[in-house]
């Protein structure tokens, strides 16, 4: 066969060259990915910002039109005859029920199993808890309102330090060590949007610890911390045990956290 031409010969890659040129897209994307994914976490998690925010604003607009007092955490009539949860109380004040959703959602959200929202007017969900003792609850003849009643805003005493929502889903342990009540390593419930005390979690006495969905303690979804809308309407990112334990006046309205 004639010799061709040097102008004409074929030129293409060795196969040693074609496995090295892969692998160097293999490690390329080996360095790029985690900080997309980081990227990305951090782009929900700043989405979550602004859904409390957003909460924050239809809340102030509730109060406003309700003597001042915040919402109910739930409300029920009859043998769960009618039932609603605080986020079907601010609905009407909000653009869309996508704001009651973290974009942060897990598998284990898919669970979400609970009786109040399920049966809730308007079927919404929550993946966001509220902090039981602000907004008591209305059951007459189970939980009366007399005896957990709702806050008027002007009776938090420290607004800046009293929670009022936060990412929410997971099993608290009945401990005052802030270190040891949540973890990243909690056992995760399937939605919890009722934050309580795990020590003194009355009336649903021992509920907060158990594996009851309703109610439970924060779920450090963003990068190990929750974000936490406060009474006095700003939000930020904490590490559970900055706030969260047994007998923290973090969520108690009357006294407030602190340094």
């Amino acid at each position: 066969m004639p010799h061709l031409p040097p102008r004409l010969r074929l030129v293409g890659f060795t196969l040693i060259e074609l496995l090295v040129v892969i692998a160097i897209i293999a490690i390329l994307a080996g360095l790029l990915l985690p900080a997309l994914s980081a990227a990305k976490e951090k782009g929900k998690a700043a989405s979550c910002l602004n859904n409390l925010h957003q909460m924050a604003i239809a809340s102030q607009l509730y109060t406003a039109d309700n003597a001042s007092t915040y919402c109910f955490t739930f409300q029920v009539r009859g043998n769960n005859v009618f039932r609603r949860a605080w986020f079907n109380f601010l609905q009407p004040y909000q653009q869309s029920t996508n704001l009651i959703l973290c974009p942060s959602l897990t598998i284990k959200f898919k669970e979400f199993l609970q009786n109040y929202p399920s049966e809730s007017p308007d079927k919404a969900v929550a993946n966001y808890g509220m902090n039981f003792r602000l907004g008591g609850c209305d059951w007459p003849g189970v939980w009366d309102v007399k005896d957990w009643p709702p806050y008027k805003d002007s009776s938090v005493k420290n607004p800046a330090a009293t929670v009022f929502l936060t990412d929410s889903g997971t099993r608290p342990l009945a401990t005052a060590d802030p270190n040891k009540c949540v973890t990243p390593a909690s056992p995760e419930k399937p939605g919890c949007w009722i934050v309580h005390d795990p020590l003194n979690d009355a009336p649903n006495t021992g509920g907060v610890t158990s594996d009851d969905p309703n109610w439970g303690g924060p779920q450090p979804r963003h990068s190990r911390r929750s974000n936490v809308l406060f009474a006095d309407a700003h939000a930020q990112a904490l590490r559970p045990a900055q706030w969260y334990w047994g007998g923290t006046p973090w969520l108690q309205p009357a006294l407030g956290g602190g340094p």
